[in-house]
């Protein structure tokens, strides 16, 4: 076997093993705990790094088949494939997944469960490695529902608290039925290219042997599974209701591992996605409905950690926006830029929730800025890259994919001309949004008075707590420059991402926005938006009232048939058996003067009645 394979085997078998160690040692030794989950984090993230640099560019791709059955067919194969997209989500994800572990040193310092958990981030590290590296759709499937069942436990984390139980449940629940998807598209892909190996369908459907949409059916399967995992309308209310968990895994799940997972899908399997125009036109009507609607809510509330979610949800969306409008460059390079400044705004906000003694309500900050200052500058630089100021990473990668938008709109055949506007509208307006919630917010957080005395009590995290914002801030800000080299995701990736004049007009809208806001504060303070109130999201009625409520009705109907037909004929043997053997009882009582009675009375009885007949 050769090096390299030996170290893609390392990639994915550390996590697992760290997992299992980590659960092992569990609270005989705290520090021999933590030092093997954040060990194992570390020799991961070096392993991942070794294979990823040398599959970059022009690199060919490894492809290697570990095993595979033989009784079954089409076959099912412990395979990888690593390109320069694999490459970049293997860096991503390991990276994210380390500084997560450290900084889960200081954030859970105290925490009774934290061998369960430094377990369960280890075990979903390794759930998004097998993801990202599977060229077998089984084995993607298995990572795939390995993180939803690793994000259900790590939600639930505090499961003392009715919001993190309900919390999980949701989210388990919602990403469960859309992944229904998935597994119907695998029987659908494996029935009819007789393999289940991700590369060889690609290439097959690449050879452009199929007519239009001749496979819309797995490619439209697929995205419903994707819109579920990454929190799409209609399965959009998830995820900002998965924030009870701890701060951190906010960071890991929801920035750079389960909710990239689905944009990551789209762009590993895209030419299945272009040979379906009707499947690229569902993902950018959703996409533009969600990026829209997710910026607003993020507007309104005054959580924390709910902003950051519904912003994610937004995010993602611009992301299926440009793979629906062809631009897979800018909407990969989005992907990336998001899961670190992402990442860096969760952790920031664990930095801030942890200072004010675990509230993570806005209306109780303000002022932190001069009492947490390596979060303030950090979480700044954060906000700036998620508003798209320049020359921050968010500047780039989101003009590439709003031009790229306009280019689908104006010279694209991937979807219908009006969906294609409509998506380039929704991402001008998202975007105007997203300076806006990203200013307030970070108004709301460190500008002012402190509005509470938790907040005038706010105390520096611990260094643990702040290198890790501190080392995810360098791309934040540097990460920018990838765009200059698009040939980092392949050959064939060489096209020119960034434009002057949509460069422009958005820094404009840029600050026109960041003005309005600023002036909304001065005039207002933290109560600009106190004359706006959005309901709570209408899809939550929508399934209350469609699906909870009639299964309920329908669960109280079995019951009753349970309990008054069926076990009403179960209970009616039941009582005729013990009546029988009460008669039966009664006949043999042990009585042998009885027994005689019974002996020449039936005999008299006998002779009487042959008598009569005779």
């Amino acid at each position: 076997m050769k090096v390299v394979s030996v170290v893609m085997l390392g990639v994915l078998a550390v996590p697992f093993a760290t997992a299992l160690a980590t659960i092992l040692v569990g609270h005989r030794s705290d520090g021999v705990s933590k030092a093997i989950a954040v060990g194992g984090s570390a020799v991961g993230l070096i392993l991942a790094w070794l294979v990823a640099i040398a599959h970059l560019g022009d690199a060919e791709p490894l492809a290697q088949v570990f095993a595979s059955t033989h009784s079954v067919r089409p076959p099912i194969e412990l395979g990888w494939y690593v390109d320069p997209l694999s490459a970049v989500m293997l860096m991503l994800a390991t990276t994210v997944a380390f500084l997560v572990q450290v900084y889960s040193l200081g954030y859970l310092e105290h925490d009774p469960r934290y061998p369960s958990y430094a377990a369960l981030v280890s075990l979903f590290t390794g759930a998004m490695v097998t993801v990202v590296t599977a060229d077998d759709l089984w084995m993607l499937l298995v990572g795939w529902e390995l993180m939803g069942a690793c994000s259900y436990f790590l939600i639930a984390h505090h499961w003392e608290l009715a919001d993190a139980r309900a919390g999980a449940v949701k989210a388990f629940l919602i990403t469960r039925t859309a992944d229904l998807g998935l597994l119907f598209a695998i029987f659908v892909l494996g029935q009819r290219f007789g393999s289940y190996r991700i590369s060889t369908v690609m290439a097959d459907i690449g050879g452009g042997a199929f007519a239009r949409d001749d496979l819309w059916l797995p490619a439209t399967l697929i995205a419903i599974a994707v819109m579920g995992k990454s929190a799409q309308v209609p399965f959009h209310t998830w995820l900002p209701d998965a924030m009870p968990g701890p701060t951190p895994i906010s960071a890991l799940i929801h920035a750079a591992t389960m909710v990239a997972a689905g944009v990551f899908l789209v762009a590993r399997m895209y030419p299945l996605f272009l040979s379906a125009p009707s499947a690229m036109t569902l993902l950018a009507v959703v996409a533009a409905v969600t990026m829209f609607l997710a910026a607003l809510y993020a507007l309104m509330t005054t959580d924390l950690k709910r902003v950051l979610a519904w912003s994610t949800v937004s995010q993602l969306a611009y992301m299926f926006g440009a793979l629906s409008a062809g631009a897979w460059s800018a909407a990969v390079l989005q992907l990336l830029a998001h899961g670190v400044f992402k990442a860096l705004l969760f952790l920031a906000a664990g930095s801030v929730v942890h200072a004010v003694g675990g509230s993570t309500s806005m209306a109780v900050m303000g002022g932190l800025r001069r009492r947490l200052p390596d979060t303030f500058a950090t979480m700044t630089l954060g906000f700036a890259a998620l508003a798209g100021v320049v020359p921050l990473v968010g500047f780039f990668t989101k003009d590439a994919v709003i031009h790229g938008a306009y280019d689908g709109a104006v010279h694209g055949r991937l979807v219908w001309p009006w969906v294609a506007w409509l998506l380039l509208g929704s991402m001008v307006l998202t975007a105007a949004l997203t300076v806006a919630y990203s200013m307030r917010a970070w108004l709301m957080v460190f500008f002012g008075e402190p509005r509470s005395p938790l907040a005038a009590a706010a105390h520096n995290p611990p260094a643990v707590m702040r290198v890790p914002l501190i080392l995810l801030a360098v791309p934040s800000v540097l990460g920018g420059l990838v765009v200059a080299v698009p040939g980092i995701l392949g050959p064939d990736r060489r096209e020119e991402l960034f434009h002057v004049s949509t460069s422009v007009l958005m820094t404009l809208l840029v600050v026109v926005s960041g003005a309005v806001v600023v002036w909304l504060w001065l005039r207002r303070g933290p109560d600009m938006w106190r004359r706006v109130v959005l309901p709570h999201p209408p899809v939550d009625v929508l399934y209350d009232r469609v699906l909870v409520r009639p299964v309920r009705r329908l669960a109280t109907v079995v019951r009753a048939g349970d309990r008054d037909v069926i076990d009403a004929y179960a209970e009616g043997a039941a009582a005729s058996t013990r009546g029988a053997g009460w008669l039966l009882r009664r006949a043999q009582n042990g009585g042998v003067q009885g027994y005689l009675m019974v002996v020449v009375v039936g005999a008299t009885a006998i002779a009487v009645i042959a008598g009569a007949l005779g």
